[in-house]
């Protein structure tokens, strides 16, 4: 058909057929539903959605989208395929569901490996894990420095949100901890790692072991990483992600701040399995774990390039350095 002619078949099924399915009662209709509250059968009635789709060189069908399966052999059906005279585009959709943010995007109570964090003035990176000062039973938030400490430009007691402000969170509702500690980022000179803690405010629940979709985390890994080696992360922009170390003791990569350029040595290179990549923006502060789910590294980069796939390739801080400059331990 001609799209002119596709348009006005559209209304008139609009008219003739879907109106009055959608004003009849479910019952009439033969709808069938799980045990539930009556209210359900009050709601918008999931049917059929139509309009128009191509079907080559300049000429188009009407689109059918069912979202009940007893739909595809009703009378509505058949008289939608007489008045197109057959030339329809018929395809069971199901029902449909709003794309909320992913867990990790949302505002966690208790407080999970892997979700949204940040300094007040930060978007949003990730939550790593959970640490304590050696000696002390205070709990803090494990992260990167340009995630708790604004590239070095926050102050301590400086408030960390949980979301992240990018994900939505505020100072007022949202405020999980508050920075306590975090190594210097320096563009003159050598950077061994990108890392910072925040302190708990009081009342603030969490979850130290589970790494959700991974399993639960089993301390840290006794040796470091080498060539080879599978690992994964849950992070907050691309969840949980699985690849393989592709460089280890790697001096010289230089990462750009919004402070500037800054050096690191004996770093940790990372690229993703198939055809996804390991991290995206977002992701920095994730804890790296083995299959075994014990702690191997902290992630604080990436490049736009490179690796098998394409997609880039991750940067990462052995995890023993991590917890050695900042005088921690980890919780799990």
């Amino acid at each position: 058909m001609r799209l002119d002619s596709v348009r006005e078949l559209k209304q008139r099924v609009l008219r003739s057929v879907l109106a009055p399915m959608l004003s009849a009662a479910p019952r009439a209709l033969g709808l069938a539903y799980a045990a539930s509250a009556v209210t359900a059968t009050r709601q918008t009635q999931r049917l059929l959605a139509v309009g128009v789709s191509p079907a080559g060189k300049g000429q188009f069908k009407l689109a059918v989208r069912l979202q009940r399966h007893s739909l595809a052999t009703s009378a509505e059906l058949d008289r939608l395929s007489d008045m197109a005279r057959g030339e329809l585009d018929v395809r069971f959709i199901g029902r449909v569901h709003k794309r909320a943010a992913p867990w990790y995007q949302r505002r966690n109570r208790p407080l999970r490996i892997g979700g949204s964090v940040a300094h007040f003035a930060v978007t949003a990176g990730t939550l790593g894990g959970f640490v304590r000062r050696r000696g002390s039973d205070g709990t803090l938030i494990l992260s990167n420095n340009h995630v708790l400490a604004n590239e070095n430009r926050a102050k301590l007691g400086d408030a960390v949100l949980q979301p992240g402000s990018y994900d939505g969170g505020t100072r007022r509702r949202d405020r999980a901890a508050r920075l306590e500690r975090f190594v210097r980022l320096k563009t003159r000179g050598v950077n061994l790692v990108d890392s910072a803690t925040a302190s708990l405010e009081r009342g603030i629940d969490y979850d130290a072991a589970t790494l959700t979709g991974l399993g639960r985390l089993k301390g840290v890994a006794a040796t470091p990483v080498d060539e080879g080696a599978r690992v994964a992360k849950v992070g907050r922009t691309t969840g949980v992600t699985r690849g393989r170390v592709t460089a280890f003791e790697l001096d010289d990569i230089v990462v750009a701040y919004d402070i500037g350029n800054a050096s690191f040595d004996d770093q940790i290179e990372i690229e993703g399995a198939g055809s996804a990549p390991f991290s995206d923006g977002g992701d920095s502060g994730s804890l790296i774990v083995d299959r075994g789910g014990y702690a191997v590294a902290q992630l604080f980069a990436g490049s736009d390039t490179g690796g098998r796939n394409g997609r880039g390739l991750t940067y990462a801080s052995p995890i023993h350095a991590v917890l050695q400059h900042l005088k921690v331990e980890l919780i799990f």
